[in-house]
């Protein structure tokens, strides 16, 4: 059967056609384009009408390179979502990127604590914007919106609605939100009510598989064939770990904008160390919860990229990773998920400010602020898995890597060195092979996620990073350590 998996991050879309059978297993890209939050009034918004334009291209790209399409499912991001009255958006959705999006966060943490948001959902992202902040802001400073409201979305099943689909509500998207009990695999109630947070908007919530309906095809119109729209494992993070070849020994890292490090259990963890630890639980596919560290990822090479080619400086990778190589090595070191890295000024200028403020050398040149990003995220990366080895019974001996850091062999050296753990590649589409692999087990063509993932291994080479350095990273990782501060403490 034939699965279109639309993939649309907080940099870019990507459509991918997925060609699987009982035995075999294969993806392939069909179509790209950018995606960035715009700015309209004030505000860094998403522009639905394009992502629609960019959904409409890529299945058109994928029914060019099959002779049928079968089913559709769209993943995104977390956190975003739509609000809407009789089916129509009442605005553009707001990116969690926005400076508004926490304002009232420490109001939050005033009302309820901490501990309590911990143990009513599982989450610990204390620094990470998400949907319970951006609804209480909502509620505090623009609350006839919510009045004038009847239906909440999140951003997959928004477009999923857009093109055709049933709305609905998909367990893993909502788990990202900081307003779901991770054991019920529902909406936390009693703490939604405590917040003032209008039930009536929230979607009822089912796992990946639900069949939603055909594709409008007044609204995507011209194909062959007209594919039914399939909730997959709509959060991108759930998608890829679904598309991983992973073991009980392995901790996941999915890399994009963001790092998603963490290890796939049967239950929630909410233990005392998990919150000290600063650890969440998020959903995934088969009733699993990914127990896990967000940590703010290529964002930063991404917006340099960005500013280098804003000023006609070269910036493919090729160029920049060559010159990180000859740099220096761990001169000096960014906390990545530092409040200070916004999306209004060039980002080299962000952090050759941010290292002469904390008084280390400023990194010279595209190959030394590359470098000092990639020493970072590595060093990030480890003290996190740190605080992760800490919470579970059986702490990770190995990494699988899966997303666009796969092809970054500097990054994957890097990783293995400083968390003295070998670094095995998954696929570099890990998301899309996991949007594919939902959409066959919904549409009966695999058995199961466990049978998927052994189709998934078999169809995609393997690279093995050993560790090298010795104990070359401790003093790096002491001295991230110091720049965090609290960040990687529930307190």
């Amino acid at each position: 059967m034939n699965h279109v998996a639309i993939d649309i991050g907080a940099s870019g879309g990507t459509v991918f056609l997925g060609e699987v059978t009982q035995s075999s297993f294969a993806v392939r890209e069909v179509h790209r384009s950018d995606n960035r939050p715009v700015e309209r009034n004030g505000r860094y918004v998403w522009d639905v009408d394009a992502l629609v334009d960019l959904i409409n291209d890529g299945l058109r790209a994928a029914d060019d390179q099959a002779d049928r399409l079968d089913t559709v499912g769209i993943d995104t991001w977390g956190l975003d979502f739509g609000l809407l009255a009789d089916g129509e958006l009442l605005r553009d959705p707001v990116s969690y990127r926005d400076p508004e999006s926490t304002a009232t966060r420490e109001q939050v943490f005033e009302a309820v604590g901490k501990r309590r948001l911990f143990d009513a959902t599982g989450i610990t992202n204390w620094n990470t914007p998400n949907t319970l902040w951006q609804l209480h802001t909502i509620a505090d400073r623009e609350p006839e919106l919510l009045e004038e409201s009847d239906g909440l979305l999140m951003m997959p099943q928004l477009l999923s609605a857009r093109i055709g689909g049933q709305p609905a509500g998909d367990v893993t998207i909502a788990s990202t939100t900081q307003m779901v009990d991770p054991e019920a695999r529902t909406w936390a109630t009693d703490l939604l009510d405590e917040l003032s947070v209008p039930m009536d908007l929230l979607p009822d919530l089912s796992e990946p598989g639900q069949r939603l309906g055909p594709v409008d095809d007044t609204v995507i119109s011209g194909l062959s064939s007209t594919p039914e729209v399939v909730m997959p494992a709509s959060h991108d993070t759930a998608a890829a770990v679904a598309g991983l070849p992973l073991a009980e020994d392995a901790a996941f890292l999915n890399t994009g904008s963001w790092f998603i490090l963490g290890v796939e259990r049967d239950e929630p963890v909410r233990t005392d160390a998990a919150f000290e630890h600063a650890v969440s639980n998020e959903l995934g596919v088969d009733g699993t919860v990914r127990l896990l560290k967000n940590i703010n990822g290529f964002f930063l090479l991404e917006e340099c990229r960005k500013a280098w080619r804003d000023a006609d400086d070269p910036a493919d990778y090729d160029t920049l990773l060559s010159a990180a190589e000859k740099a220096p090595a761990r001169t000096a070191l960014v906390d990545t998920d530092a409040d200070t890295f916004g999306i209004d000024e060039p980002m080299p200028d962000q952090i050759r400010a941010y290292c002469r403020r904390t008084g280390q050398p400023m990194p010279t040149g595209q190959g030394g602020i590359v470098r000092c990003l990639l020493d970072s995220l590595a060093a990030k990366t480890a003290l996190e898995l740190d605080a992760l080895a800490a919470v579970v019974e059986d702490p990770p001996s190995r990494i699988v890597l899966g997303g666009g850091g796969v092809r970054n062999e500097l990054f994957c050296q890097l990783l293995a060195d400083a968390t003295d753990r070998p670094v095995s590649t998954g696929p570099v589409e890990a998301t899309a092979v996991g949007n594919v692999l939902t959409q066959a087990v919904a549409a009966g063509t695999v058995p199961d996620i466990e049978t998927g993932r052994q189709l998934v291994e078999s169809a995609f080479e393997t690279t093995t990073y050993e560790p090298q350095a010795g104990g070359e990273w401790d003093d790096a990782k002491d001295r991230l350590a110091a720049l965090t501060d609290d960040s990687l403490s529930g307190a």
